[in-house]
């Protein structure tokens, strides 16, 4: 089978980015969520050099970010799909990513995901809904997070680029010491 065929590829060239990539796929594909979500975060580190270079629209686009949100959706790791990657298409998915915010059973640590957030709508979400539940703390730190200086929006774009670049790619740095 094909899956065979890229698992021996891998066996003898591991770091083969293509290779990654079609098995990555291929286990999305057969809903092997966990195995496809592993697969993509090696390319995506094969490609930019363990996540120190800007990530290309070549490496992550639409469609990779759209199935590595549907992988943490499935094994319901919610706040991942909007810390970051709900940020990264091209269009934020703000209802995925309000609609996770808001999912009580899920097996991430909410918390240490904020941190990664560059978008102020998303940030001001999560106030609201700390506000909400009562929880002041959490509200607080979402706060003090959104009032960073890169993260002003009359920054000029650059900065904010900037900003959002540096928060992404420590955010990919953590999935990798996650599941790898």
């Amino acid at each position: 089978s094909l899956n065979q065929i890229t698992t021996h590829a891998l066996s003898t060239n591991p770091n083969n980015p293509s290779w990654l990539h079609t098995n990555a796929d291929i286990c999305f594909h057969e809903a092997r969520y966990t195995s496809a979500l592993k697969y993509y975060l090696l390319y995506g580190h094969v490609m930019t050099d363990a996540f120190s270079e800007p990530i290309a629209k070549n490496v992550y686009n639409d469609g990779v970010y759209q199935r590595l949100i549907k992988c943490c959706s499935q094994i319901k790791c919610h706040t991942q799909v909007v810390a970051v990657l709900c940020q990264c298409l091209e269009e934020v998915d703000y209802a995925h990513a309000f609609k996770a915010l808001q999912e009580t059973n899920s097996n991430d640590s909410m918390d240490s995901m904020y941190s990664f957030i560059w978008d102020i709508s998303i940030m001001e979400f999560l106030i609201y809904h700390h506000a909400k539940q009562g929880e002041t703390e959490k509200k607080n730190e979402v706060i003090q997070l959104m009032g960073q200086m890169e993260l002003n929006c009359s920054n000029p774009s650059e900065i904010q680029q900037e900003a959002a670049r540096i928060r992404k790619a420590a955010f990919f740095q953590t999935l990798i010491a996650l599941y790898l």
